[in-house]
C-alpha cells in the first residue's frame, strides 16, 4: 500500500515538471529532477511571462508523500493561474504563502522556494527567497561564485510574511545554478558532504557547456562522489545560461 502510494506520488511529481523549454532570445535553460526511492517533494518550473521575461522557480516540499505531491500540484496551479500578471517575485511568494498556509498547516508540511524573474531586455534578474538554498552565479573567467541571498521565511510557517526582493545584472557567459539540498547534502562513503564549495568549483569547470550539459554533468559528478547509483534525497538542478 505504501509502495503504491509512493508510485502515485512519483507519477504526480513527474507530471508537474516542465516538459518543454521556453524559447527566449539570448538565454538557454535546462532542468532535471532525479527522485530518491520513488518520490520526494522537489519541484521546479520555468515559463515565459511575456516576450522578454522568464520566470524560474525551484522548491522543496517537506516530506515524501502523496500529500507533498498534491501540495506541489496546488503550487503549480496557483503559479500558472497568474502567469499573465506582472507580479514581482516577492509578491508571488507572498501570495503563495497566504493561499497555501491553511493547507500546509493541516498537512503539517512546509515549502522552501526560490523565485526569480529574468528580463532579457534589461539583463536584470530580480529574486526572492523563502528559506531555500541560495542559487549560485558563476561568471566566465572568475574564480568564485556569487550567492543569491535574500531574507524570507519558509512558506507555511506564518500566515503573513514579508519577502525581501533583490536584483542583479546578468551578462553574457553567466551561468545561474538553482538546486535543492539533495545536491549539497549528498554524502560520500567516507561521510564527506558534497557542499556548496564543490558545487561552485564544478560549475566553474563547465560554464562553457550548453545549459543541458551543465545540468547532466552535475548528476555524473554526484553519482561519482557518492559511489552509488541511487540517491539519498531528490536532487533537482536548473541551469540558466546567458548567451
Amino acid at each position: 500500500r505504501v509502495t503504491r502510494d509512493m508510485e502515485i506520488a512519483s507519477q504526480i511529481q513527474i507530471s508537474l515538471l516542465p516538459e518543454s523549454v521556453p524559447e527566449l532570445f539570448g538565454l538557454e535553460i535546462a532542468g532535471r529532477c532525479i527522485s530518491a526511492a520513488h518520490v520526494g517533494g522537489d519541484y521546479y518550473d520555468y515559463f515565459r511571462r511575456n516576450d522578454h521575461t522568464l520566470d524560474v522557480l525551484i522548491a522543496d516540499v517537506s516530506g515524501h508523500s502523496v500529500g507533498a505531491a498534491l501540495i506541489m500540484a496546488e503550487v503549480r496551479t496557483l503559479l500558472r493561474a497568474q502567469v499573465s500578471s506582472s507580479h514581482s517575485a516577492s509578491d508571488i511568494l507572498n501570495t503563495l504563502n497566504s493561499q497555501l498556509y491553511d493547507d500546509l498547516t493541516r498537512a503539517e508540511l512546509f515549502i522552501t522556494m526560490f523565485y526569480a524573474k529574468y528580463n532579457t531586455a534589461t539583463g536584470r534578474m530580480t529574486f526572492s527567497n523563502a528559506g531555500h538554498n541560495h542559487p549560485l552565479i558563476r561568471r566566465a573567467g572568475e574564480e568564485s561564485c556569487i550567492e543569491l541571498d535574500t531574507e524570507g521565511l519558509i512558506i507555511g510557517v506564518k500566515p503573513s510574511v514579508i519577502f525581501e526582493e533583490r536584483s542583479i545584472e546578468l551578462v553574457s557567459g553567466d551561468v545561474v545554478l538553482f538546486y535543492t539540498d539533495g545536491l549539497t547534502e549528498a554524502y560520500a562513503p567516507d561521510g564527506d558532504m558534497f557542499g556548496t564549495e564543490r558545487v561552485c568549483r564544478h560549475l566553474g569547470s563547465v560554464t562553457h557547456l550548453p545549459a543541458r550539459e551543465i545540468v547532466e554533468s552535475f548528476y555524473s559528478e554526484i553519482f561519482a562522489f557518492t559511489g552509488s547509483v541511487t540517491l539519498q534525497d531528490d536532487v533537482s538542478i536548473v541551469a540558466l545560461k546567458i548567451l
